[in-house]
This record gives structure tokens, sequence and C-alpha cells, in this order.
């Protein structure tokens, strides 16, 4: 009988919600998704199996869900048999290389910032200080609209070092301020009595405590891989779904918070 039980127990934990190779952990949601049956929504660490009902309540409502055996999957109401996930499973598209040398030209940092450009925080960003000296005279700067008025913000830097900072960037004599009033920001050079364009693109500084557990669970699904892996994982991830991250900012800021190196 002992025997009996023993059996049927380890049978429970195979087939149990927690245990089973069939669910999903979510990532994020963006809009709302239910589960039918359960009613309750989808949000970050909820667990589910590939063959419970979703509700989407609206159209373009989406998740980013992940499974150890199946990698991290994109469900949409156009696309969520989670079954079959294999083939809709998006592969990691964050490749690129970590970049070498300094900035060097106008068009290099019209490049660099466009889009929609992620900053964990705090980013160091080497600039060659032949073409683009930085000191009192000379300094780049970004312009951003706060309650209807034009803030002119002067970026810090270190030698050839240019640093964008987020405590440093959204205050206003000396008060910290939450946000601009949009994320489309302009940065210019500074030289002398010149103010040169250089480039317009969204900023966006993430809530890092929610990227930190969304992070983290992508992490523990990618144990026994490699360091490349989980940082062209987890940056394929932010590429999806808040914008561009550089490569040496995701590097150092995972390697600081989650002893990645």
């Amino acid at each position: 009988m002992k025997t009996i039980i023993q059996a049927l127990f380890i049978i429970l934990i195979i087939i149990s919600p927690g245990y089973g190779q069939s669910d999903f952990k979510v990532i994020k949601v963006n809009g709302s998704i239910l589960l039918r049956a359960r009613g309750i929504s989808l949000e970050t660490g909820t667990e589910f199996s590939e063959k419970e009902d979703l509700l989407f309540r609206s159209e373009d409502a989406t998740a980013a869900v992940i499974n150890s055996q199946k990698g991290r999957v994109i469900i949409t109401a156009k696309s969520h048999d989670l079954a079959s996930a294999s083939s809709n499973y998006l592969p990691s598209m964050y490749n690129i290389s970590s970049r070498s040398g300094s900035l060097s030209k106008s068009s290099d940092l019209n490049t660099y910032f466009s889009g929609k450009y992620v900053v964990l925080d705090r980013q160091r960003i080497e600039i060659n200080k032949e073409t683009f000296p930085m000191d009192k005279d000379h300094f780049f700067f970004l312009r951003y609209i706060y309650k209807g008025e034009q803030i002119n913000k002067k970026l810090i830097f270190s030698g050839d070092t240019l640093i964008i900072d987020r405590s440093n960037l959204f205050t206003i004599d000396g008060s910290p301020i939450p946000n601009a009033d949009k994320t489309l920001i302009k940065l210019f050079y500074r030289k002398g009595d010149e103010s040169v364009f250089i480039s317009e693109f969204d900023l966006i500084f993430p809530d890092m405590i929610q990227l930190t557990k969304e992070t983290e669970i992508i992490l523990d699904e990618l144990k026994g891989k490699s360091v490349d892996e989980k940082i062209n994982e987890v940056g394929s991830y932010i590429n999806e779904f808040y914008g561009r991250v550089p490569r040496e900012n995701l590097t150092e800021w995972m390697k600081v918070r989650f002893g990645i190196k």
C-alpha cells in the first residue's frame, strides 16, 4: 500500500500545474488577458497551462510568456496556440556585438541615438574627444518638454565618456521631477556659442523594479545557458517590449544586478 501511495504522489507531482513541462510563466502583459476558467488576470509571475483558455479584453493585448522547453513566446488575440508554440516562438534577435571604439562622427551619434532608446538608469558612452571635445565650452545637452516648457539639460561627462543618468537628467533647479511630458527628446552638441542638432529619439527609462522581476523570470528559465545566451535573450525581450538597449549598458546592468559575467 505504501508503494502505491508513493507512486500516486509522484504522478500527482508530474501532472500538477507547478511541475508540468507544458506550463508557461508570464513575463509581462500589455493590456488585459484573463484565464477564463479561473477568472484571474495574467500578470508578471502568473503560471498557467498551455491548455487553459485565454480571454483577451482587447485585440491589441499581448503577453510575453516563457517555458524552459519551448522558450519565450509572444501571445496575442490572433496567435495564442501555446500547444504548438515551438512554431510561434520568436528567437532572440539581440545578437549585436558590443560596439568597438568611440563614437567619432555626427552620423555615428545620429544612428546610435535613434528610435526607442532604452537606458537602464545610467549609461556611459565613449565619445571621440578629437571630434567632440567635452569641457565647459563644449558639451552635449538634451532638450525635452516638462509641463509645456522647453528644458535644456547639460549631460555630465568624465574625460571622453558621456554619461546619461536619470537622476541628473530629470531635475530642475536641484529638485527632481517625475518625467518629461513625452519620451521624444532632442540631442545637441554645444561648441562655444553654437548649438548643433544631432538627433531626435525616444528616451526610455523602464521601471527598474518591474524590469528586474521580468528579467528574473527569464533567467530562471535559462539555467545552464551561457552568458551570451542569457544576455541575448534578455536583450531581445527588452528590444521587443521597451526599445533598443545598448549591449554595453545591458551587460553592465546584468553583471551588477544578477552577477552575470
